[in-house]
């Protein structure tokens, strides 16, 4: 009996047989597999992908898995609005622990936007296993409306155990039903649920000296482009104030943002603003009020009427240049200083006049005792003349006249009469007489004359 002879297939030709093009193949580096110690080139080949389906949620996919691996995909929204922003999630579960590595990239299609939200691996609880989970999240956009694919990449399993494995999986595509916005609309108004502007701030002005405008901007769908298109026609600066172009980047802290959303980004923008050092000399001003549009995908009827976020007009202040501020210092200073400089000499006169007060009593006081110290008619007559003479407004030997004019007393001029009796009479000087003289010299000396 012959035996049969199967022809052989070189392994250049079913390497070309296996590699024919395919609309979903993915290129995936050649593989060596160890069996038996003698290295065997393997060729995974392309997978043919399954039709586009429109429910959100599946688990269905062509390929090849390891066993008891689930891979689940999920989109959010299969009917989106236009530039609205949707989660696409893919879920990995692998009950037996086997996977030592998986090759994931991002969903793809044409007119639509994907950017990696999250990627992670846990372990969770299913059926009262613990299973290895790893999962993926993504935001995409539908920026052209009508119908679109969007269509997952084919995911590479290593299995722990193998050297290489020739698991792969191509999860099934999804068709998306795209509701266009207006066409009248710009492209550059974003399409978010919510936008507001917070953490309004504006630094210390000085006249002819760069400032600062901050604030964030906290919505979906945000950019550098839209936020300058967006505030770029309302910034009309005051009279008086300079606004310099923004600088708008991705606030560092995102804390604002998380109340907004999942998908909400902060953005901050700062203005520089140049405050003029000539004007009408008020140095205030009321910077614009903000009003920036979106749109609403939750509305009724996206895109047919808008909605805005901002803010009221900022009223700020500035000082003027230096010189101007010394010049202003002093002009404010003019008055405290005239006042003090009154205030002093008042004050000045008063502590003189006080001065000269308290002197001329204690002079006064000083003369009494000295006018009842003296012992005979002449050394009170020489005391008293002393006295007269030593005053603001001297008197030497007056007469009755200029004393009256004085203001003396006519008890006083007559004890002075008695007094020069006493002295030149060459009669004997009665006690009493002196005395009484005496006593009414010095009691009744006018205070005033001392002032």
């Amino acid at each position: 009996m012959k035996r049969m002879r199967v022809p052989r297939v070189s392994a250049a030709l079913l390497v070309a047989l296996l590699s024919a093009p395919a609309a979903a193949d993915i290129p995936r580096p050649d593989r060596d597999r160890d069996r038996d110690g003698l290295a065997e080139r393997v060729e995974l080949g392309p997978i043919e992908p399954l039709p586009a389906t429109t429910e959100s949620t599946s688990r269905d996919g062509a390929g090849r898995l390891p066993r008891g691996v689930i891979v689940e995909t999920e989109v959010a929204a299969v009917e989106p609005l236009q530039r609205e922003t949707f989660l696409v999630t893919q879920t990995i579960l692998d009950p037996a622990r086997q996977l030592r590595d998986v090759e994931v990239h991002r969903p793809a299609g044409r007119g639509i936007d994907t950017k990696l939200l999250e990627a992670g691996q846990d372990t969770v609880e299913i059926d009262g296993r613990r299973v290895n989970r790893r999962h993926y999240r993504w935001m995409s956009q539908a920026l052209q409306p009508g119908e679109v694919t969007l269509e997952f990449q084919r995911i590479d399993f290593d299995v722990v155990g193998l050297a290489q494995s020739e698991y792969a999986w191509l999860p099934v595509a999804r068709r998306l039903t795209v509701t266009p916005l207006p066409a009248h609309l710009p492209e550059y108004l974003p399409v978010s649920p919510e936008l507001t502007v917070q953490d309004m701030e504006v630094s210390d002005l000085v006249a002819g000296e760069p400032g600062r405008w901050r604030f964030e901007v906290v919505g979906t769908g945000l950019s550098e482009k839209s936020l300058e298109r967006l505030l770029a026609a309302q910034l009309v600066a005051p009279e008086g104030i300079r606004i310099d172009k923004p600088s708008i980047r991705r606030a560092p802290d995102q804390s604002g943002a998380q109340a907004a959303g999942l998908f909400a980004e902060a953005w901050e923008v700062q203005f520089s603003l140049l405050p003029a050092v000539t004007g009408d000399g008020s140095r205030e001003a009321r910077l614009p009020a903000l009003r920036m549009a979106y749109i609403d995908p939750a509305a009724e009827d996206p895109g047919a009427a808008l909605d805005y976020a901002g803010s009221e007009p900022v009223a700020v202040t500035w000082q003027a240049d230096a010189a101007e501020r010394r010049w202003g210092a002093l002009r404010a200073a003019l008055p405290w200083l005239a006042a003090g400089m009154l205030l002093a000499l008042v004050l000045g006169g008063l502590i003189r006049a006080g001065y000269r007060r308290w002197r001329a009593r204690r002079d006064w006081r000083r003369a009494q005792r000295e006018l009842l110290a003296a012992g005979d008619p002449r050394a009170l007559r020489e005391r008293l003349n002393a006295a007269l003479a030593s005053l603001p407004q001297p008197l030497f030997n007056p007469v009755d006249r200029q004393l009256r004019e004085r203001g003396v007393s006519d008890d006083w001029l007559a004890a002075r009469t008695s007094l020069e009796r006493q002295c030149f009479s060459g009669e004997a000087v009665e006690q009493e007489a002196f005395h009484e003289s005496r006593e009414v010299l010095a009691r009744s000396l006018p205070a005033r004359w001392f002032r």
